[in-house]
């Protein structure tokens, strides 16, 4: 066997004249290094192949594989790069890989393909990267092209979102982030997602679009924007880049009165005369296109500090998630300073790795490697979230296999949840003007009780209408009750006042199907008290999760095992437990009944 040396001075230097940011070429280098010794060592033991390489200076081999994965996988340790300071996680947080443990995705001569399944043209990467064309990369762990950490943080939020996902990544490049989380939520059955990104270099910003197209994201139905970001809206300048794949990113050079900022000029030198005019867009602006973000993804080569702190409060109101990349220790501990007073929490942090040069002025030149910081914001997502979410959603429409074992509730689930003595007492605490759906309204009592209480602007009543066909309701004779007329029949003229404003509508049929022809977000409140059912009742509840609003209210009556009575056996615990435990659904509120017929009220865990 031949000794393996380390890569030439030589190299290193040649590389980084390709790009303008001499840390990022660095640290480039680093994780392609460690992941070409730590396959070399396995091919080493007799079972790799070669992969050509097109820097001669670099060899890259394949890791051996058991026999169930796929040949083209890339492997890769658990272990830290050699020469961090920490790696930024622990083996608990490697759950969210585990999300994606079937995944198996298939190679594509033209690109590079990661544990997910989303593909990156190789024409888009770094020179040095391109020897992993048509292959598959493993699971990040260390890492891949990007650290373990940074996919942590990407994929907790994930984990954390319910039916929609919303995310920006702020210096985007060619949108790496943005295009894994939409590959990672549909792979959870989340389909509502959003996505915004922010790159002002030209080039990047036309390999982001093409990056979306081939991983089958429409550019134009997301938010993506060739520009900078701030705190405060304007214009700055921004350095021209001749080569956008290599090129290891920018920031604007300020400038006050003609006066360029010293510390972006001595960042970016050549900028200072070789520029292009960009808009920057302030970051409040861009918060408050949603009222929730999952995930801000932060990368914007020593602003983050400066663009945290100038939109903390923003970020407070509308950010669950934030994954910050760093580029000096200055700005490690900025950043955490600014969020600490905030209250927000660091799940996970890799610092910056730097090597102290008295020569150089800035901090910033001495890093060698980046760092990320994992923050949450505990007002908007709990420190549990999304690690019940273990049982994925299916990727079709097939509804979920759940079974007559109810699972069982944790705290997390109860926390803040509140107890009434009756139904009616936990509706007066609801919203009120707002729209309503009840599912299964029987005689119209409940349906009353509501439009009295609430006021809503709609009320959609959903039921089959069948109940003048059963010979005795309750111990009541049915035709004492509806005097020769059919369930509808009583049930419009009872109310015949709200259809003739248009305030209620009525829906006679299958209400999973009917519900289903509704948009999308349309209901506040949801009363679910039909078909009780094992099935039925997962029928109603998986529809009307997608047309419940974000913030709305998921009411199941009867929240009971079987009625003793006739000893029919429901399915509603079942249902409402295993949206507990593993959609991150918690309980609102319990409404007790007298022979324990009892509402239960969910809401999305925000």
């Amino acid at each position: 066997m031949t000794q393996r040396s380390s890569l030439p001075t030589k190299a290193f230097r040649y590389f980084k004249r390709l790009i303008y940011l001499p840390h990022t070429a660095t640290e480039t280098l680093e994780r392609l290094r460690q992941l070409d010794v730590v396959l070399a060592d396995a091919s080493s033991r007799g079972a790799g192949t070669a992969i050509a390489a097109p820097v001669p200076a670099l060899e890259v081999r394949l890791a051996p594989q058991p026999p169930s994965a796929p040949a083209s996988i890339l492997g890769t340790p658990l272990a830290p790069t050699p020469g961090e300071v920490y790696a930024g996680y622990t083996a608990e947080d490697l759950w969210v890989f585990d999300l994606f443990k079937d995944v198996r995705p298939e190679p594509k001569p033209g690109f590079v393909t990661d544990f997910l399944g989303t593909r990156t043209r190789t024409t888009s990467l770094w020179n040095i990267a391109r020897q992993f064309d048509g292959h598959v990369l493993g699971r990040p762990v260390p890492h891949d092209l990007f650290e373990a950490v940074e996919w942590i943080g990407l994929l907790k939020a994930v984990a954390s979102a319910r039916d929609s996902f919303s995310m920006m990544e702020l210096g985007a490049g060619w949108g790496p982030w943005l295009a894994a989380g939409a590959v990672a939520c549909s792979h959870l059955g989340v389909k509502d997602v959003h996505l915004l990104g922010i790159e002002a270099d030209p080039g990047r910003f036309e390999l982001m679009r093409q990056h979306f197209i081939d991983n089958g994201l429409d550019p134009e139905a997301h938010s993506l924007f060739r520009a900078a970001v701030g705190a405060k809206g304007g214009h700055a300048r921004w350095p021209r880049i001749s080569d956008a794949a290599n090129a290891g990113g920018g920031r604007p050079i300020r400038d006050s009165d003609g006066v360029v900022n010293k510390d972006d000029a001595d960042y970016i030198p050549h900028a200072v005369n070789d520029y292009i005019d960009v808009d920057v867009l302030p970051l409040r602006d861009l918060l408050a296109r949603r009222p929730v973000w999952d995930l801000v993804h932060i990368d914007v080569q020593g602003w983050e500090a400066d663009l945290v702190a100038g939109s903390v409060e923003h970020l407070n109101e509308r950010a669950k998630w934030l994954v910050i990349g760093t580029h000096s220790r200055l700005l490690d501990g900025a950043l955490i300073g600014t969020l600490h007073r905030a209250g927000w929490v660091l799940e996970n942090e890799k610092p910056t790795r730097f090597a102290f040069d008295p020569s150089k002025e800035s901090l910033e030149l001495m890093a060698e490697v980046d760092g990320a910081q994992i923050w949450r914001n505990p007002r908007l997502t709990s420190a549990n979230e999304g690690k019940s979410k273990r049982v994925s959603m299916p990727a079709s429409d097939s509804p979920a296999k759940i079974s007559n074992d109810p699972v069982s509730l944790a705290q997390e689930h109860v926390e803040n949840a509140r107890v009434f003595a009756t139904r009616e007492d936990a509706l007066a605490t609801l919203p009120r003007g707002g729209k309503f759906a009840e599912i299964g309204v029987a005689f119209g009592d409940f349906s009353e009780r509501v439009l009295r209480t609430l006021e809503p602007t709609r009320f959609d009543a959903f039921d089959i209408f069948r109940l003048h066909e059963i010979e005795t309701i309750w111990g009541r004779p049915s035709a004492e009750t509806f005097r020769g007329q059919t369930h509808r029949q009583f049930y419009e003229r009872r109310f015949a006042s709200d259809l003739a404003s248009g305030r209620m509508r009525i829906f006679e049929g299958d209400s999973s199907q009917l519900m289903a022809q509704q948009p999308d977000e349309l209901y506040d409140i949801i009363y679910i008290d039909g078909d009780h059912t094992l099935e039925g009742v997962l029928r109603d509840a998986e529809i009307a999760a997608r047309k419940l609003s974000k913030y709305g209210y998921l009411v199941f009556n009867d929240y009971i095992m079987a009625d003793p009575a006739s000893n029919s056996p429901y399915g509603i615990v079942q249902v409402v437990n295993w949206f507990c435990a593993n959609l991150g659904w918690r309980v609102h509120y319990l409404a007790l009944q007298r022979m324990l017929f009892c509402d239960i009220c969910l809401v999305r865990n925000w």
